[in-house]
């Protein structure tokens, strides 16, 4: 069977998160939803009710930037806001026939703010396309170009103004649309953690 260690995840995504959160000079907003958000996840993900025999694991590694909030509602007597969210997926594959994904995907992110706006529940899903190093293993996934689909939820929570730290669940398909016969695809879902800058 196929292992990956922790040194073969991706440092890169943490990196990037250190990049967005240099200061800029500029005052800050009085609410993080105004701002612009720089996300870095890990995920662990086991295949559900696949399309395939094959019991895939994979090890989402997400870069994600989200918009300030251009959306905004009451709801309960708290804020709902909703921001779009664009990510790069680079994804080991540590069980299956493949060993990498890597992937783009954007959709809308929804944010309901707790009292005191220190912490707020989220959710989002959405889609895109990516490459994956496909075999002739039967049950593998057909063909290099493939189609992603998401949906995640989670707590996020605010130690600092700029800084949040958030963990949840992910939830992700992989397909290639039906461009192969027979069609397989992966359903998958574990849990996710991240820290996100603000600026």
């Amino acid at each position: 069977m196929k292992t990956i260690a922790f040194r073969h995840l991706l440092i890169v995504p943490w990196f990037a998160w250190l990049a967005a959160c240099t200061p800029t000079g500029q005052p800050a907003p009085s609410h993080p939803s105004d701002k612009w958000a720089m996300d870095a996840e890990s995920a662990a993900i086991w295949g559900i009710r696949n399309s395939t025999p094959l019991h895939y694991a994979l090890l989402p590694q997400m870069i994600s930037a989200r918009t300030p909030q251009h959306g905004q509602w009451t709801v309960g007597g708290h804020e709902l806001t909703m921001r779009s969210r664009f990510s790069l997926l680079v994804e080991p594959v540590a069980r299956g026939p493949e060993s990498l994904y890597v992937g783009v995907s954007a959709g809308p992110s929804f944010e309901y703010w707790f009292a005191g706006d220190k912490a707020c529940w989220y959710a989002g899903a959405g889609g895109g396309c990516g490459v994956i190093d496909s075999t002739d293993v039967p049950g593998g996934q057909g063909q290099d170009f493939t189609l992603n689909w998401y949906a995640t939820t989670g707590v996020r929570y605010y130690p600092k103004p700029n800084l949040s730290i958030h963990g949840g669940a992910f939830f992700q398909h992989l397909s290639n649309g039906g461009a192969t016969d027979p069609n397989p695809g992966i359903n998958a879902v574990g849990p996710v953690v991240g820290i996100t800058g603000h600026f």
